[in-house]
C-alpha cells in the first residue's frame, strides 16, 4: 500500500508525481474544470457528457467537422485519465474488466476495482459496470464489430436503416474490420471459415428452431497492417487514440502564451454530472460536481444560447441522467422501459487437426468466424442470434490465450509457437442472443426496465441525487431462446469432427468426450457482463411512440442527444459498438448543423465591437478602437473562425493613415493556426486576396505601380482595371467583393475594378480575413458585413452604417 497524495492548492506544478509516475499523459490531454470553463474564452457550443467509446467518438467528430465554424466543445467525463489506447495495445499488465457483482444498495458496492471499474447503479442482476475513464470500455472491449443485418433493423426507422447501410462501410475502415484477413489469416482461419460454410449449407436448420443463415469471415475491429506506406497501424480500436490526436491538435493550433481562452476543445476528468437544467424544452443548464465539489454550467455564461448537449454516459447512467433531468411518459411508453442487452454462452471444444483437415504445426495459428441465424421462439416470433467463433493451437483450455496481445519479444513469439498443440484444435463458440425489448415496462412489471432508486435513502442515492435502478428480467421467449442457442452452438461444436473421437468438450473441469448433458446450464453466461446494455432511450420518427428521433434527438428537448445502444429501437444479436459508432457519427454531423448559420441573403455584420469570433494568426494584432479595427504590427492575418463562406457579397468600409501601408481582405481562406510561425502563410498559396496597397509596392524588384500589387488587384493573380479609384489617407474607401463560383468581382467606390474568372480555382470556400502587414502600417477597417448568394432568393439589404 501507498500513502494517499492530498491535494495541496497553495502549492501549484505543471505537471502532478506519485509516488513512481509523472502525470504527462493526464496532463497533455486533460484540463481542470477552471481552466476549460473560466478562461475568458467564448462559451461552449457544445457540451458531450461521457468520454466513453460513443461520446469521446463523437466529440472528435464535432471538433473536426465543425473547425469552420470554430465551435467549442466541452467534454466531461466521471472518471480520471487512465490510458490513450486499448488496454491490448501494450504489454501484459493485468489491466482487465473485473467479475460482475451484485449491488442493489450502496453498501454492498465494492468500489473502485481493477483500477478504474465502479458500478454506479444498483439492481436485481450482477454487473461488472463501466470503466471510470476517457476512453470507457473502448479500451477494453472484445473487438467483435459485427454490422446488425437487414432483419435485426426491420423495426428501425427507415431513415436510420439507410443511414446504417450507407455509412457502415466507412465506419469499418476507420475501426479496423476491413480489411478482415489482415489480422486472421492463414490455413486455421481457411479451414475453420470452410468447415462452418459447408455445416451452414448441409445441416441448416441445425435445429428444428434454429436456423443458420450466414457464415463470414470475424468482423474484428483490428488493423494489423499500415493504412499507407510509413505509417503505423491503427492496432485494435478504441476511440482513445482519436481524442487524444483531437485535443493535441486543438492545443498544437490554438494555444499560444499559456492562453486556453482560443482553444476548442477541452476534456474535463472527474467531473460526475447530477442533472439537466431544462427550459421552454431546451437544456439551459448543467448540475455536476467536479472532484466531489459541486459545479454548474448555465447559459449564456458558458453555454453559448444554441449550446447542443450530447449525452454518452452509457445506457444506464445516460438513462438515469434523462429521467432525472426530463422524464417522459406517454399512454404508449415511458423512459427506461424497452431495456435490453444479450444473452450469452459460452462453449470451448477442441477437435483434432485431421479432422479440420489441417497439415503439421508451421507457425502460430489462429482464426475466426462469425455465423448468423434465426431462432423461432415458442409463439412463433423470430429473434436473431450470432455465435463468435475463434480458434487457436493452443495447448491450454483458453482458444484466446494468444490472440489480442502484443508480443514486444521475438524469444517469446518463439515459445508460443513452440507451445502449440501438434494434435488439436481448441475453439470457442461465444453465443448472442436477441433479448425482448418492453416499451413499456416499468416499477411493478414483470420485464426489464430501468427507472431511479429512492433519492430520499441514504443506502440508494449518490450524494447528490438517486441512483439508477436496473430490473433486469427475461422472458419465458428470453429463456426459451437462450437454451437453444447453448444446444446450437453444441450441436454445430459436434458437427466439426468427422467422428466423435476428433471433439472433446470442456466442462466439469477438464475435457470431456461426450457433449454436455446440459448445455444451457454447462454455458449460460451471466446477463450482466456483456456490456451491451440498450434500448432505453429508442429512436423513432413519432414522438407519441419513441424517445429520441433518428439523429440521436430527444423528441421533447430540442438541444439535447444521446450517442450509444440507447438508442437501438431493437438489439438484435451483434454488439452494438459497431452501430453505436455509426450512429454517433450521425447525431455529431446533426449537432454541427444545427449550429452551422443558415445562409442567408440579409447581410450581417462580422464585427460589432468583439473580437470573440475573429482569431489571430502570424504576429501583430488588431486594435479595437470603437466599432473600428486598425492594423498593428504583422505580418499576420485576423479571421473570422464562425462561418466560412461559398457564394457571398461582402462589403467593407477601409482607410489607410498613409501612402505606405498595405493590408488587404482575404477570402475563402482555410483553417489557420493562432501561432506566430509561418502558418498563415497558407492562405496565400490557398486563397485569394483583394489588395490594399495605394503604391502598388513590390517588395522584390523594390519598385512601385506593380499592377499586380495595386488597390483592387487580386493579388499576384489578376490586376484591377483602374488604379485611380482609391481615396487619399484618411479618407473612407468602400469594397464590394463579389465571389459566385470561380468568378470574383471587385467593385471599389461604386466603380468595378476587377472581374476575374479563375479556370482552376484555389478554393471555392472558405473564411474572410484581413491582413496587418507590417510595423508602422495602419489600415482601418470598419462596418464588416456579408450576405449569401442564395439562388432564387431577393437581396434583402441593410442600410449603411454611417
Amino acid at each position: 500500500m501507498l500513502p494517499f497524495l492530498r491535494h495541496d492548492p497553495f502549492n501549484q506544478v505543471e505537471i502532478q508525481d506519485t509516488e513512481f509516475t509523472r502525470d504527462l499523459l493526464g496532463r497533455y490531454v486533460c484540463s481542470t474544470f477552471d481552466e476549460a470553463v473560466n478562461n475568458g474564452g467564448r462559451p461552449f457550443d457544445v457540451v458531450v457528457i461521457g468520454a466513453g467509446m460513443f461520446g469521446a467518438y463523437a466529440a472528435s467528430k464535432i471538433y473536426r467537422a465543425g473547425a469552420d465554424q470554430n465551435l467549442r466543445i466541452l467534454l466531461l467525463d466521471a472518471g480520471g485519465y487512465f490510458a490513450p489506447t486499448h488496454v491490448q495495445n501494450m504489454p501484459h499488465l493485468g489491466l482487465n474488466a473485473p467479475d460482475t457483482a451484485l449491488v442493489t444498495r450502496n453498501d454492498q458496492d465494492p468500489r473502485a476495482r481493477n483500477g478504474v471499474w465502479g458500478i454506479p447503479w444498483h439492481s436485481n442482476e450482477p454487473f461488472t459496470g463501466l470503466a471510470y475513464c476517457p476512453g470507457g470500455r473502448s479500451l477494453f472491449w472484445g473487438g467483435w464489430a459485427p454490422r446488425l443485418m437487414p432483419a435485426d433493423l426491420a423495426a428501425w426507422p427507415k431513415d436510420a436503416r439507410d443511414f446504417l447501410t450507407a455509412n457502415y462501410p466507412d465506419v469499418e475502415l476507420e475501426i479496423g474490420v476491413q480489411d478482415k484477413a489482415d489480422y486472421l489469416s492463414g490455413p486455421l482461419n481457411t479451414a475453420i471459415n470452410a468447415q462452418l460454410q459447408a455445416a451452414a449449407t448441409n445441416a441448416n436448420p441445425i435445429l428444428p428452431d434454429v436456423t443458420l443463415d450466414v457464415v463470414e469471415e470475424a468482423p474484428i475491429a483490428v488493423q494489423a497492417n499500415s493504412p499507407g506506406s510509413g505509417l503505423f497501424s491503427f492496432d485494435k480500436f478504441s476511440s482513445g487514440p482519436m481524442l487524444l490526436e483531437s485535443i493535441r491538435d486543438d492545443i498544437a493550433k490554438r494555444w499560444t502564451l499559456n492562453d486556453n481562452s482560443r482553444r476548442r476543445f477541452f476534456l474535463v476528468p472527474r467531473c460526475h454530472v447530477i442533472r439537466l437544467q431544462n427550459s421552454g424544452g431546451r437544456i439551459t443548464g448543467i448540475d455536476l460536481t467536479y472532484n466531489g465539489q459541486f459545479r454548474s454550467l448555465s447559459v449564456p455564461t458558458n453555454l453559448s444560447p444554441d449550446c447542443q448537449v450530447i449525452v454518452a454516459a452509457g445506457t444506464i447512467e445516460s438513462t438515469r441522467l434523462a429521467i432525472e433531468s426530463f422524464a417522459v411518459t406517454r399512454s404508449a411508453f415511458s423512459m427506461g422501459a424497452n431495456f435490453m442487452a444479450h444473452l450469452r454462452t459460452n462453449l470451448t471444444v477442441r477437435v483434432k487437426r485431421s479432422a479440420l483437415g489441417l497439415g503439421a504445426l508451421t507457425n502460430l495459428e489462429q482464426g475466426g468466424a462469425i455465423v448468423r441465424g434465426e431462432i423461432t421462439n415458442p409463439d412463433g416470433s423470430k429473434r436473431r442470434y450470432h455465435l463468435q467463433v475463434l480458434a487457436s493451437a493452443e495447448k491450454g483450455q483458453n482458444p484466446e490465450a494468444t490472440m489480442w496481445t502484443m508480443v514486444p519479444d521475438i524469444d517469446l513469439l518463439r515459445n508460443l509457437l513452440a507451445n502449440e498443440d501438434p494434435d488439436w484444435v481448441a475453439i470457442v463458440f461465444r453465443g448472442l442472443g436477441e433479448m425482448d425489448g418492453d416499451k413499456k415496462a416499468g416499477p411493478g412489471g414483470a420485464t426489464s426496465f430501468v427507472n431511479l432508486t429512492n433519492a430520499a435513502d441514504p443506502l440508494q442515492n449518490d450524494g447528490m441525487s438517486a441512483r439508477a435502478w436496473v430490473n433486469f428480467t427475461p422472458t419465458p421467449n428470453d429463456y426459451a431462446a437462450w437454451s437453444k442457442l447453448a444446444a446450437a452452438a453444441v450441436k454445430l461444436a459436434g458437427g466439426l469432427a468427422k467422428s466423435a473421437g476428433d471433439v472433446q468438450y470442456l466442462y466439469n473441469g477438464g475435457w470431456q468426450s461426450a457433449p454436455p448433458p446440459d448445455p444451457f446450464a454447462t454455458t449460460k453466461d451471466q446477463l450482466g457482463n456483456t456490456h451491451h446494455e440498450a434500448g432505453t432511450l429508442w429512436m423513432g420518427d413519432d414522438p407519441a411512440t419513441s424517445i429520441t428521433d433518428p439523429d440521436g434527438r430527444f423528441h421533447h428537448i430540442s438541444n439535447a442527444y444521446v450517442a450509444g445502444p440507447a438508442l437501438f429501437p431493437t438489439v438484435g444479436s451483434a454488439n452494438p459498438s459497431l452501430t453505436g459508432l455509426t450512429l454517433a457519427r450521425r447525431t455529431s454531423a446533426a449537432v454541427v448543423a444545427a449550429l452551422a448559420p443558415a445562409p442567408s441573403a440579409r447581410f450581417k455584420p462580422l464585427y460589432a465591437g468583439s473580437l470573440a469570433d475573429w482569431q489571430m494568426s502570424g504576429s501583430g494584432s488588431f486594435l479595437q478602437v470603437y466599432d473600428i479595427l486598425e492594423s498593428v504590427g504583422g505580418p499576420g492575418l485576423l479571421w473570422y473562425t464562425r462561418e466560412s463562406f461559398s457564394d457571398f457579397v461582402l462589403e467593407f468600409e477601409w482607410q489607410h493613415a498613409s501612402r505606405t501601408d498595405n493590408s488587404g481582405v482575404f477570402i475563402r481562406v482555410p483553417n489557420l493556426n493562432s501561432s506566430a510561425s509561418s502558418d498563415w502563410m497558407a492562405a496565400i498559396d490557398q486563397s485569394y486576396e483583394i489588395q490594399i496597397d495605394p503604391r502598388g509596392y513590390n517588395s522584390e524588384k523594390n519598385m512601385e505601380n506593380d499592377p499586380l500589387r495595386s488597390t483592387g488587384a487580386i493579388y499576384n493573380i489578376n490586376a484591377p482595371i483602374r488604379t485611380d479609384i482609391a481615396k487619399g489617407p484618411w479618407q473612407w474607401n468602400t469594397f464590394l467583393i463579389e465571389a459566385v463560383g470561380s468568378r470574383i468581382k471587385v467593385t471599389l467606390n461604386d466603380v468595378l475594378v476587377n472581374d476575374f474568372t479563375d479556370p482552376k480555382p484555389r478554393s471555392l470556400r472558405g473564411h474572410i480575413a484581413l491582413q496587418n502587414h507590417h510595423d508602422g502600417s495602419k489600415v482601418q477597417f470598419r462596418n464588416i458585413r456579408i450576405k449569401a448568394v442564395v439562388p432564387g432568393v431577393t437581396d434583402l439589404p441593410l442600410a449603411r452604417v454611417a
